[in-house]
């Protein structure tokens, strides 16, 4: 018996890191998984985003645990292309009992020397996106009545100010906001609504922030170090994904509008 038998996942930024680690872990407790991702680049963030083959790897992982997968590049930014993978998923697995908003950039520079450019793919990635992905789905759990969870990736940056990030600090924050008055509106439909804040994660996103900062990775993630209270440099995205499993399990069924924290002790300093 798996903590998720019988459910489905809709899981946006699913072809790799956070995304992807979220899909393999829910699908070994029993989801079937519907697995998101744009799959192309995009003028900015200053770094390569997920290619079709790291969704591909995705969907293999998920089936080689015997659960359903289905595959969908789209763009969270797009109305129609998110009303129509919550169609798709739907027309494949009958339902949707929950819904991880994960895909999102980040990038650094000075507040000043950010573009408008630059503000408004972050806004609409982090934000817009998650907004949308919510949008599709909650009227199907309202209607089928059964309750659900929604997760959202936040961040440390969505509790603290983060220097040289105040684009990805304020789409952070933003998604709070969202997620605090979604749990309100809600509750009672037993649809629980939580926000994730990890610090900073092992994955592609790590080594592309360096590059465009013309940084070494080493010293960023040196830098990043610095402001753990734990020792570690790193969290990984399985630890993320873990907190996901609790939060989507019916052991945590009367926890919404939560803030949880992964964050190797952060927020302690």
């Amino acid at each position: 018996m798996g903590k998720l038998d019988g459910k489905v996942a809709f899981i946006t930024g699913a072809a790799r890191g956070q995304g992807r680690a979220h899909a393999i872990t829910m699908a070994g407790e029993g989801a079937d998984i519907a697995a998101l991702d744009i799959c192309h680049n995009l003028t900015y963030p200053r770094y390569s985003l997920a290619t079709p083959d790291d969704l591909s790897e995705t969907v293999r992982l998920v089936e080689a645990l015997g659960r359903g997968v289905l595959p969908i590049e789209a763009d969270v930014r797009s109305s129609g292309d998110m009303e129509g993978a919550v169609a798709r998923t739907i027309a494949r697995f009958g339902h949707i009992d929950i819904l991880v908003c994960n895909a999102g950039i980040a990038d650094m520079a000075l507040t000043w020397d950010i573009t408008e450019e630059w503000w408004d793919i972050m806004l609409d990635v982090n934000v817009k996106g998650v907004w949308l992905a919510i949008k599709y789905t909650v009227p199907h759990m309202i209607a089928r009545n059964t309750g659900g969870r929604i997760l959202i990736t936040s961040s440390v940056a969505g509790m603290r100010g983060e220097p040289g990030m105040a684009h990805y600090s304020a789409s952070k924050w933003a998604v709070v906001g969202l997620a605090k008055s979604l749990a309100q509106e809600l509750a009672p439909y037993s649809i629980t609504v939580n926000t994730l804040h990890p610090t900073a994660v092992n994955t592609d996103i790590i080594r592309g922030m360096a590059k465009a900062a013309s940084m070494q990775t080493e010293d960023l993630i040196d830098f990043i170090h610095t402001g753990h209270a734990l020792p570690v440099k790193l969290i990984e995205a399985q630890d993320v994904a873990s907190a996901a499993l609790w939060l989507a399990s019916d052991d945590a069924r009367y926890v919404t509008g939560h803030t949880l924290k992964v964050d190797a002790g952060r927020m302690l300093k």
